[in-house]
């Protein structure tokens, strides 16, 4: 099962179309700090430093940007829906502040089960969004996150794997030195932060 939500002006038929590729961000650890445990509570949303201008200013290069997260304590009870929406609301706040008014989506699974479509490193999410956005196309983009999962659903929907060094993202790193992470590790290109990423995309 999966969610999305939009920003308040987000127009389903827009007439700007951002016109570089997408770049399609995990949540925790990437834009906000993972605290180890899920974060569902708008008080426990700490941007990690220079992640929301970082969004933003994609948004100023003209890319596209969708936030593909999985949600897993959805079903094993532990918050709602509402509680990420609301989560999401706080989040679009802080991206309008920035000047970033609108993205192009978020989806969220609601489980993180190895059998679920949509839960990473499964692509549902991905197909789905591709569906519904249809100037979005993960093939000519990016995807950025802290973990294994991140990375290999960038390589099933054929994105540039980007890992981060933060939230899991050092553990994540060496990890990637493991032969069977061969392929993957080649073809991902490592940054500090989302920040930093976002800066490399300037040139």
């Amino acid at each position: 099962m999966v969610e999305i939500s939009w920003s308040d002006d987000y127009d389903p038929s827009p007439n700007y179309i951002a016109p570089k590729c997408v770049v399609g961000l995990d949540r925790d650890g990437v834009i906000n700090k993972d605290l180890g445990t899920y974060c569902y509570k708008i008080k426990d949303f700490e941007p990690i430093p220079g992640s929301i201008e970082a969004i933003a200013k994609l948004r100023r290069l003209g890319h596209k940007i969708t936030i593909i997260t999985n949600q897993g304590g959805i079903e094993k009870g532990l918050f709602t829906q509402e509680d990420v929406d609301n989560v999401h609301k706080h989040l679009f706040e802080l991206l309008g502040k920035a000047g970033c008014t609108s993205i192009d989506g978020i989806y969220y699974s609601a489980s993180s089960r190895k059998n679920d479509m949509y839960a990473k490193p499964n692509i549902g999410m991905f197909k789905r969004c591709e569906k519904e956005i249809p100037h979005v196309k993960f093939a000519q983009g990016f995807y950025v996150g802290d973990k294994i999962t991140d990375l290999k659903a960038a390589m099933k929907i054929g994105a540039i794997p980007i890992l981060v060094r933060t939230g899991y993202g050092e553990e994540t790193e060496k990890l990637l030195n493991r032969f069977t992470y061969k392929a993957i590790k080649k073809r991902t290109k490592v940054f500090d932060t989302l920040s930093d990423f976002v800066k490399s995309l300037e040139n």
